[in-house]
């Protein structure tokens, strides 16, 4: 069979001339062992009917062609199961790497892959993030361009060749790198930029001539210039705020024309940055090709925003909601909501163009990806937005969204709105939150409303203004930061001690303060009335009100998605998640995510066993801890809740309170044995199964904590991919649990 228009497979069978009902069936033979295997279906017919009979019987001497069309695929007695690595570049350590994962490092993953049994690889985000030139720029999910690799990526020995006293330094500064047990990010940045800024020098005039070079550059210039540009007015204002650039805060077409020209005084800016990313187009280019040779997918992640300053909002800024953040409610990953700083896309001014920018964004990504993560695909039916002036997630809520009308309120006797919207706070409440302080408290940053009442004096009256009030030195006592900060939560928590949101747009609207019956604004209401009519909106809001707003929206945005690229989409549906998802993502075929700790429904884990086929199953993620990490940090009860229900383990045995590789192994075969169509562990997972390779302390594993907004990533391997690869025995056995469970097999 051919497969000329993949992935409908044809052939042509010649039959006798009086074949006018045939039964057949499909199978497949593999060449190299001659194992046939047979559908798993009822006999297939192509029965003409009567005047196609008369037709042909007219045609004597002509031998027809004759199409038997299906429209079924292949079907086997069962599912085809696959499984996977997951391990952001970053952290991959290697012989050949300087101080951080490289791209030339994937391919030695992709053999460990081969080696053990596993058809998938997943990764992070791996877009430059340089915005702040300091730690945050590890965050690799807030991209100052979706297009543009991360310059730490690049392998500078695969450069060219270096004089000797510039090799002799490199190889200095990466054996100092490689000896730390974590990344140093802002050194790797400094070292990497430094030699990468040496090789352009060394072989510009060449590599700014060569047809290759040429070649990519006018297939990628469309996004390649406004990044080289956006860099160097990062570099020359010192900062990526483009707000404060002056002339250049924003930029047309005509603009960059002239700014890149390769007359101007500062062309060697953009020249570096056209170097960096050719290069790193190419070491990850080889690397994608070498996963595709060897029958390894290739998974990205798709972040749900950008940065706010970044090349996409500076060329685009129509495209999104700049007066927004985007981030999530409270959850099982914060218990105060999460702001991750992203705006907000504006869905209507991308759909004048049928979503160009995301088919242009996705159709890159295909490039090197077979299939990707959407991060957060709540997102995609509503977003939980917070307004610019607000720090913490609790200031939220979900856009777009139908919200209440002053109307509504006042038919159902909520009439005081300034009652429900403004931070409800008196002298008992600061009495409580600040102790003895409290009077200075009261003095500095309120003013008298009404009767008892306090407000916010006008220069505290966003989150924003009272974190720029309470800001100290860099050498500020410890102490005094660590009261600063309490201060800043603790009225932090009064501008959330509302039961209801004003809508950013409109005067006349009005939304549900998350959780709103948790608030003392809530608890000191005088009427009963009151608090039953405000429950009733807070539940139909959050449970029905949306349902089809956001399943339409799901509808119209999703099936885009997938029609921008082939690659295979996956979902991040964890969260707070709307009645319409699950069925939205059936029936667009994109695989949903489940994490055994983190289950649907009312109970406290999930079953791999009650698995459905079309999700991909794991024992955790980058945001939670390992599988390890969090058997060793729960508490000792929920330990034997998974010991019994779980496992299946007596009620008279008492797990061990450290993990032990017999139990991640049993965790990691569960899941293995599940029927999801792909199961993808952590390699941390991985690891942890085996005594001599796992490292000693479990925690040290955990590459993010979504509940703490200065969180730096830094995760390295403890031990080289290749020393894993090598390890004969435990990668025998790995191989021998994923065939075991029949992941990966063919048929």
């Amino acid at each position: 069979m051919a497969d000329c228009n993949s992935p409908v497979w044809e052939t042509c069978v010649a039959l006798p001339a009086d074949a006018m009902d045939v039964s057949y069936r499909f199978i497949i033979r593999n060449k190299a062992t001659k194992k046939l295997v047979l559908e798993d279906v009822v006999e297939r017919r192509l029965c003409l009917n009567h005047e196609d009979k008369v037709f042909l019987s007219k045609k004597a001497g002509v031998a027809p062609i004759v199409l038997a069309p299906s429209e079924a695929s292949i079907r086997f007695p069962t599912n085809w199961k696959g499984a996977g690595v997951a391990l952001p570049v970053f952290s991959i350590r290697s012989a050949t790497s300087c101080g951080v994962g490289e791209f030339n490092d994937l391919p030695k993953v992709v053999d460990l892959c081969v080696a053990a049994g596993y058809q998938l690889l997943q990764l992070l985000p791996i877009n430059d993030t340089t915005s702040n030139n300091n730690f945050r720029d590890s965050y690799p999910y807030s991209a100052v361009s979706s297009f543009a690799l991360h310059p730490q990526y690049l392998n500078i020995e695969s450069l060219g060749n270096m004089p000797s006293s510039v090799a002799k330094e490199y190889r200095v500064e990466k054996d100092r790198l490689n000896a730390l047990d974590k990344i140093d990010y802002m050194k790797v940045m400094e070292v990497k930029t430094r030699f990468i800024r040496m090789m352009y020098k060394r072989y510009k005039e060449e590599f700014l001539e060569s047809k290759e070079f040429l070649t990519w550059f006018e297939d990628n210039q469309g996004w390649l210039v406004p990044y080289a540009l956006f860099r160097f007015f990062m570099e020359v204002n010192g900062s990526s705020n483009y707000d404060q650039w002056g002339a250049r805060k924003s930029v047309s077409l005509a603009d960059m024309e002239k700014l890149a020209s390769p007359e101007s005084f500062h062309f060697e800016y953009l020249g570096v940055a056209y170097y960096t990313q050719f290069h790193l187009h190419k070491q990850l280019s080889a690397a994608a090709k070498y996963a595709a040779e060897h029958h390894v997918v290739f998974k990205g992640d798709l972040p749900i925003g950008v940065n706010r300053y970044c090349v996409d909002t500076w060329v685009n800024p129509h495209l999104f909601r700049l007066n927004m953040q985007a981030g999530a409610p409270p959850d099982f990953f914060s218990a105060h909501g999460q702001n991750w700083f992203f705006p907000t896309y504006n869905w209507d001014a991308m759909s004048k163009d049928n979503y160009a920018w995301w088919r242009y964004r996705l159709g890159h990504m295909a490039k090197y990806f077979h299939a990707y993560r959407i991060d957060h695909i709540l997102g995609f039916f509503r977003i939980w937005e917070i307004p610019a002036g607000f720090k913490t997630g609790m200031s939220g809520r979900f856009y777009p969204a139908h919200g209440i009308s002053r109307q509504e309120l006042e038919s159902l006797g909520l009439w005081d709105i300034d009652r429900f919207v403004k931070p409800y706070v008196h002298d008992g409440i600061l009495q409580e939150l600040f102790h003895e302080d409290w009077w200075k408290i009261k003095d500095r940053f309120f003013e008298p409303l009404w009767h008892d009442r306090l407000k916010f004096k006008e220069e505290f009256d966003t989150e924003r203004k009272v974190e720029q009030a309470l800001v100290l030195p860099e050498d500020a006592p410890k102490a005094e930061k660590q009261y600063n900060e309490n201060v800043q939560n603790h009225l932090f928590d009064i501008f959330n001690n509302v039961c209801l949101l004003a809508d950013v747009e409109d005067p006349n609207a009005f939304h549900p303060r998350f959780k709103m019956q948790t608030t003392k604004s809530y608890a000191e209401l005088d009427s009963n009335e009151w608090k039953g009519a405000l429950c009733n909106l807070h539940e139909d809001y959050y449970h029905r009100r949306q349902e089809e707003l956001w399943k339409k929206n799901g509808l119209e945005r999703l099936p885009m998605m997938k029609s921008a690229s082939e690659m295979l989409v996956c979902g991040e549906d964890l969260g707070m998640v709307p009645h319409c998802v699950p069925a939205v993502m059936k029936e667009t075929s994109i695989l949903s995510l489940a994490v055994q700790r983190m289950p649907a429904g009312d109970v406290e884990f999930g079953k791999p066993s009650e698995y459905p086929y079309e999700c991909v199953a794991t024992t955790s993620s980058h945001d939670t801890s390992t599988f390890r990490g969090w058997w060793e940090e729960i508490p000792r009860e929920l330990r034997a809740q998974y010991w019994t229900e779980i496992m299946g383990r007596s009620r008279d045995t008492q797990p061990p309170a450290i993990c032990t590789p017999e139990i991640v192994e049993w965790a990691v075969a569960d899941h293995l044995a599940s029927p999801a169509m792909w199961t993808i562990f952590p390699l941390q997972d991985i690891l942890g199964m085996d005594q001599k390779l796992r490292v000693k302390d479990a925690a040290s594993e955990r590459i993010n904590d979504p509940s703490n907004p200065d969180h730096v990533w830094c995760f390295r391997l403890h031990l080289n991919i290749e020393d894993i690869t090598t390890n004969e025995g435990f990668v025998g056995k790995l191989a021998r649990l994923n065939m075991q469970h029949n992941r990966g097999s063919a048929y």
